[in-house]
């Protein structure tokens, strides 16, 4: 990841208090503005030359989900079904009846 300091977008000043702690109220509100009410992780990085800390938003994949962000080719078929979906353009498959005894696992 390549951050561009001066291309960054200052939203406000803060301290930190006696246990080291800062306050970052209005960016979590932004965040969540474009992101939607979740609980909000964060990777810390500092810019050596600067000293800039900078925080960027992440999120965790469980792990029996993981394959499919590996697998850019598995990824593209699922978003273009829910995408078809969306639209009304979903088309009756065979039945998964015979499954349904199977052990879950």
């Amino acid at each position: 990841m390549t951050i561009k300091l001066d291309e960054l977008e200052g939203i406000g000043e803060t301290t930190a208090d006696s246990k080291e702690r800062v306050t970052l109220a209005r960016a979590l509100r932004q965040l969540r503005a474009r992101f939607g009410d979740r609980k909000i992780r964060f990777n810390v990085f500092i810019e050596q030359a600067t000293g800039a800390i900078v925080l960027a938003p992440a999120t965790t994949v469980p792990l029996r989900e993981a394959w499919l962000h590996e697998n850019p080719k598995a990824l593209k078929a699922v978003r273009t079904g829910i995408a078809q979906a969306g639209r009304g353009e979903a088309i009756k498959g065979r039945s998964f009846a015979k499954h349904a005894d199977d052990d879950a696992g």
